[in-house]
């Protein structure tokens, strides 16, 4: 029974690598290139444009790290910390709803935690 709950584990932390993965690729390199309204958001919250190239560096970093597994974990903790940070900010600023950052910030986690257990053999 347990080979059976790791095969479903492993499908579900797969999954999850790519699917994270291409997502924060995308929104690191929206970032970078400040398209998708990221200059306004970074204007807003008043930290400066150095912020979204940092954001937007560790986001796509983070991205590419989740794509290797052996890396997964470190990548999805990075990706946790700058969309929770994000997240944070939207529900203190009250400038833009919280509920995607807020369901992209406990996606990266649980990735996170699928990928740091140890795999459990039967």
């Amino acid at each position: 029974m347990k080979s059976e709950t790791g095969k479903v584990r492993l499908i579900i932390t797969w999954f999850l690598r790519v699917l994270v993965g291409l997502l924060f690729l995308g929104i690191g390199i929206e970032k970078l290139t400040g398209t998708m309204g990221t200059i306004p958001f970074f204007n807003a919250i008043g930290w400066g444009q150095w912020f979204r190239y940092a954001s937007g560096a560790l986001d796509t970093a983070g991205a590419l790290l989740v794509l290797v597994p052996r890396w997964t974990s470190y990548g999805a903790l990075i990706i946790t910390g700058t969309v929770g940070l994000g997240t944070v900010l939207c529900f203190t600023m009250g400038l833009f709803n919280p509920l995607f950052p807020l369901m992209m910030t406990l996606l990266a986690a649980t990735l996170a935690w699928l990928a740091w257990i140890p795999n459990q053999q039967a």
